[in-house]
C-alpha cells in the first residue's frame, strides 16, 4: 500500500511539473510568433535588430555570477528523499550566504561596467552615447534581480514542485512580449522599452520572495550558526559545473548576436535572432519541458537509489527525442523557410545554408542536452561542462577571427555543429560509466 501512495505520489508530482512546464512553453510559443512581427511593426526593423542586442547583452553581464540555486536544489531533492532534514537547511542556508556574497561581487561589477567610457558596437551608432549609459545602467540592474531570483528558486522548488515558480516566471515573461511592443505605439525611445523591462524584473523578484516566505513559514529560516566553510565550499565546486554550462550557453548564444552587431548591421542581428528563436530555440523550449520535469524526478529516484527504473526512464527519453528530432528536421527542411517568410512578414532573406546549418546545429545541441539529463541531475557534469566551455569559447574565437578577415557569419555554425560532436560523445561516455557502476 505504501509503494502504491509513493507512485501515485511520484506521478501526480511529475504531471503537475510537466504541465507547469508544457504552459511555459506554450505561453512562450503563443507570445513569440507573435512578438518578432509586432516588434517589426510598432519599432521597425532597425530598432528591433537594437533591442534584441540589449537584451542580449544582459545574459552576458551575468556570465560571471555563480548560480549556485541549481547545485543546492539538486542536493537538497536527493536529501529530502533521505529525509535528511537538517542537511536540507544547511545547504540552504550555505547558499544563501554565497548568494549574498555574489550579489556584492556582482555590485562591484555594476560599477565597474557603468565607468566605462566607451561601447564600440556598430548596432548602436544610432543610440545617443548618453542613452547607451541609461541603457546599460538598467539591464545591469535587472542583471542584479535575476542574481537574488536564483535563491528563490531553490527554496521554493527542492521538494520536486516548480509548479509555482514557473507560472510565476510564466507571467512575467508574458507581460515582458506584450508591453514592450505596445511601447513601440507610445515612443520611439528604446529607453522606455528597458524601463518597462527592468520594472517588470523587480517585480517578478518580489512575487518569487512572496512565494517562497509562504511556502516555508516553518522551515528553511535564516539562522547564522548553520553557516560551515566546508558545506559552502562544497555547494561552490557542485556549482562550478552549472556556472560553466551556463558560460558556454552564453557565448554559444548571446555572444554570437553581440558579435553580430559588432560586424554587421541590425537587420542581420535580427535575422539571426528570428531564425535561431524559431528553428533553435523553440525546439529546445518544447523538449526541455520533459527535460526540466526528469531533471526533478531523476534527483528523487537518484535519493531512493531506484537505478532500475531510472535506467528505463532514461532509455524511453533517449528514444523519444530521437523521434522527436527526426519529425523536426523533416518538417523544417521542407516547411522551414515558408513558416519562417510568413512569420517575418517576410522583412527578411532567409537563406538555405544559414537554415539548414541552423536545424543541424539545434539538433545536435538537443541531442546532447537530452543525454545529458541524467548526469545534470545528480551533479556529476562537470567534465562535459568544461569541454562545453572551452568549445564554446574556441567557437567564438574563431568566429571573431574569420568575422574580422571578412568571412560570412555561416562559419559560426559550422564550428559550433563540430563542437557538438565531441560534446555528445563526452555525455555518453561519462552516464554509461555511471550506469555500469550501479
Amino acid at each position: 500500500m505504501n509503494t502504491l501512495n509513493t507512485i501515485k505520489s511520484y506521478l501526480k508530482t511529475m504531471h503537475k511539473n510537466f504541465l507547469s512546464f508544457f504552459s511555459i512553453f506554450s505561453t512562450q510559443t503563443v507570445t513569440q510568433i507573435f512578438f518578432p512581427p509586432a516588434m517589426i511593426l510598432t519599432w521597425g526593423v532597425e530598432k528591433f535588430g537594437i533591442w534584441i542586442l540589449i537584451v542580449s547583452i544582459l545574459p552576458m553581464l551575468t556570465i560571471l555570477n555563480i548560480n549556485f540555486a541549481l547545485a543546492s536544489r539538486s542536493e537538497m531533492s536527493i536529501n529530502l528523499e533521505k529525509k535528511n532534514f537538517k542537511e536540507i537547511n544547511v545547504i540552504f542556508q550555505n547558499t544563501f550566504f554565497l548568494v549574498f556574497f555574489n550579489s556584492i561581487f556582482f555590485l562591484l561589477l555594476w560599477i565597474v561596467i557603468f565607468l566605462i567610457d566607451q561601447f564600440s558596437l556598430k548596432a548602436f551608432e544610432v543610440i545617443k552615447y548618453n542613452d547607451i549609459k541609461l541603457i546599460f545602467l538598467l539591464i545591469v540592474f535587472s542583471a542584479h534581480c535575476t542574481i537574488l531570483d536564483q535563491l528563490f528558486y531553490c527554496g521554493i522548488t527542492y521538494n520536486g514542485d516548480a509548479s509555482k515558480y514557473n507560472y510565476n516566471n510564466l507571467l512575467f515573461d508574458t507581460l515582458i512580449k506584450v508591453l514592450i511592443p505596445v511601447a513601440g505605439l507610445l515612443t520611439d525611445n528604446l529607453i522606455n522599452a528597458v524601463v518597462i523591462f527592468s520594472i517588470l524584473q523587480v517585480f517578478k523578484t518580489i512575487s518569487l520572495y512572496i512565494i517562497f516566505k509562504i511556502q516555508n513559514k516553518n522551515n528553511l529560516k535564516l539562522k547564522l550558526d548553520l553557516f560551515d566553510i566546508s558545506s559552502s565550499f562544497k555547494i561552490f565546486k557542485l556549482s562550478l559545473s552549472y556556472q560553466l554550462e551556463n558560460f558556454s550557453h552564453i557565448l554559444r548564444n548571446n555572444g554570437l548576436i553581440i558579435l553580430i552587431g559588432i560586424f554587421f548591421s541590425p537587420v542581420i542581428v535580427g535575422l539571426i535572432s528570428t531564425a535561431k528563436t524559431l528553428f533553435y530555440f523553440l525546439p529546445i523550449r518544447f523538449l526541455d519541458t520533459i527535460n526540466s520535469t526528469l531533471h526533478l524526478e531523476f534527483s528523487k529516484v537518484y535519493g531512493r537509489n531506484d537505478m532500475t527504473t531510472l535506467k528505463k526512464i532514461y532509455k524511453l527519453h533517449i528514444y523519444i527525442y530521437i523521434f522527436v528530432l527526426f519529425i523536426f528536421f523533416i518538417s523544417s527542411l521542407f516547411f522551414g523557410k515558408l513558416v519562417y517568410d510568413f512569420w517575418t512578414n517576410y522583412k527578411y532573406d532567409l537563406s538555405y545554408s544559414l537554415l539548414i546549418l541552423i536545424i543541424v546545429d539545434s539538433i545536435m545541441f538537443n541531442f546532447y542536452n537530452s543525454a545529458e539529463i541524467f548526469i545534470k541531475s545528480i551533479n556529476k557534469f562537470l567534465y562535459s561542462s568544461i569541454l562545453k566551455s572551452f568549445l564554446a569559447l574556441v567557437t567564438i574565437l574563431l568566429s571573431y577571427i574569420l568575422f574580422s578577415l571578412e568571412y560570412s557569419f555561416l562559419s559560426f555554425f559550422f564550428i559550433s555543429i563540430i563542437s557538438s560532436f565531441f560534446i555528445l560523445f563526452l555525455i555518453l561516455l561519462i552516464t554509461f560509466k555511471i550506469f555500469n557502476t550501479h
